[in-house]
């Protein structure tokens, strides 16, 4: 006996499928895709969504109710079909939907619609019966490690997200309500106290000195599992904590980034984070070095996200005003001349001098290398390179002051050397950073 859910999200389809259709201007992103879906409530709320698209066909992976039947995840996904073909009727043709089990992770169900699937039965060429027979369902298993800790994280992350969580002072002691998700281990369950507490003890203040965390098992029910932390075990625990990771390394790496093709996250400030967004991507197009701003791009997108309406409003306003600034510094400097080929070996430039005794062999810009000053001038081009890759590659480092000393000391040690010719175009970067960035200029050298 089918439901009657199923029976309306059915009729749903049929009563809309002659509503006309505006296509897309452009082929719709996976975020798109994603946006619509969650719009049109055809999951349950909470249900987390991930889509992509590869040409014609549209991808898309969600979790199945664990007591939803085949034809309930038949008619889930029809509705996501429909949901994806009328935002894009040109550009999709074709939807599979992914049902991951919450609990085993590696197995998922499979459900194919075709846009021709959708339009029969709207055009009442097949029952309801009749399109539910003729949609198959696979269940299959993920083999490969990497895609089933993607689906783990995942399903961890949606399942953090809609934890209920309840607080309340009882005395001195504040006492933590949160759900238990099905697949936590003891240690997980350990992990997930202390976090919770420390974050209690932290947002309480002085009035707690105890805290007292208890997860209600979502299958048997009035059923919980306690623990409970006063204030010098939980500062014990993170002098523990912090002692066993202290050896942990944390590697700064920073990927290339496609300025142009950033978009801005929904939210606060939009229109806002929109126009300096596309100041930035101006200033890229004209090799104006632009790394320090996109740092702060990224931290007003994050605060967005953390709903920090507020703080990222003031934030954009800032951000807005130092873009400007360097538009007009940008409008108004004079790139630097290129030095003659002719004149480059007996040209001196007027570049800052990092050039003190009391340096000797080691470097002014404090970034370390264990460079002598002998080897630095052998292989200038390998020196500068290392610099780079020091402070996340060419952009960031010409961007940072520090990398401003570097390139001056490497430029007149190369002159004390008699290397000149060799130096300029270091000298010319000097140069250009500092009308681009208007760093401080460095301390004369000391006879």
């Amino acid at each position: 006996m089918k439901s009657l859910v199923t029976a309306v999200a059915l009729q749903a389809i049929l009563l809309s499928a002659y509503l006309p259709l505006t296509a897309a201007s452009a082929a719709p992103s996976s975020q798109d895709l994603v946006s619509a879906i969650e719009k049109a409530k055809v999951l349950s709320t909470g249900t987390r969504v991930a889509a992509s698209v590869n040409g014609p066909e549209a991808y898309v992976s969600t979790y199945r109710n664990a007591r939803a039947t085949d034809d309930d995840c038949k008619i889930e996904a029809i509705l996501v079909a429909k949901t994806i073909m009328d935002l894009a009727p040109a550009d999709i043709s074709r939807v599979t939907v992914y049902f991951y089990n919450a609990l085993r992770l590696n197995k998922r169900k499979e459900v194919a619609v075709t846009a021709g699937d959708v339009k029969a039965f709207g055009a009442g060429q097949l029952s309801q019966e009749q399109l539910l027979a003729s949609i198959a369902i696979k269940d299959t298993e993920l083999n490969d490690p990497a895609a089933r800790l993607s689906a783990y994280l995942q399903q961890r992350e949606s399942a953090r997200t809609r934890k209920k969580i309840e607080t309340y002072m009882n005395g001195d002691t504040m006492e933590v309500v949160a759900d238990l998700d099905p697949d936590m281990s003891e240690r997980d369950v350990k992990y997930e106290a202390l976090r919770i507490a420390e974050k209690a003890m932290e947002k309480a203040g002085a009035k707690t000195n105890r805290v007292k965390v208890s997860f209600a098992d979502p299958i048997a029910k009035g059923n919980f599992k306690e623990i409970s932390f006063d204030t010098a075990q939980l500062v014990s625990y993170d002098k523990n904590l912090q002692s066993a990771l202290y050896n942990i390394q944390i590697n700064p790496v920073t990927a290339k980034i496609d300025i142009q093709a950033l978009e801005v996250v929904d939210g606060a400030a939009k229109d806002e984070r929109s126009l300096v967004l596309k100041k930035l991507q101006g200033l890229d197009k004209q090799g104006v070095g632009i790394g320090p701003f996109i740092k702060q791009f990224f931290d007003i997108e994050q605060m967005v996200s953390n709903g920090n309406d507020d703080q990222a409003a003031e934030a954009v306003k800032r951000l807005t005003a130092s873009v400007q600034e360097q538009e007009a510094r940008t409008k108004g400097a004079k790139a630097p001349k290129p030095v003659a080929a002719t004149a480059a070996s007996s040209a001196v430039l007027p570049v800052g001098k990092v050039y003190d005794q009391s340096y000797m062999n080691r470097n002014p810009d404090g970034l370390g290398g264990g460079w002598s000053v002998e080897d630095m001038v052998k292989a200038p081009e390998q020196y500068v390179k290392e610099k780079e890759t020091q402070l996340g590659g060419k952009e960031s480092a010409d961007a940072n002051p520090n990398f401003s000393k570097t390139l001056s000391w490497l430029y007149w040690n190369l002159v004390q050397n008699g290397k000149t010719a060799e130096a300029a175009k270091y000298g010319q970067r000097w140069m250009a950073n500092q009308a681009r960035y208007r760093f401080p200029e460095p301390k004369r050298a000391q006879k």
